[in-house]
């Protein structure tokens, strides 16, 4: 399991990534169409995650569970 710190860091990267693809000029949009996509969405995920561990840590009772998992998992 990776730690929050590590997730941040993780977003930091992809947000670097996804600024260079979208600094490229616009011809070569499409040839990086489909990694963009991934690596907002990968983004996106990983901010839920932080943001999930972000509300459990702040409730009284902690479901370490939810707060690893997420919410989503059975």
């Amino acid at each position: 399991m990776r730690s929050t710190r590590d997730l941040k860091v993780e977003i930091s990267r992809l947000n670097r990534l996804i600024a260079r693809i979208e600094a490229k000029p616009q011809d070569e949009w499409a040839v990086w169409s489909s990694t963009l996509r991934d690596l907002v969405e990968e983004r996106e995920v990983l901010g839920l995650v932080v943001l999930n561990r972000r509300l459990e840590a702040g409730k009284k009772v902690v479901s370490f569970r939810r707060w690893r998992d997420g919410p989503w998992v059975a």
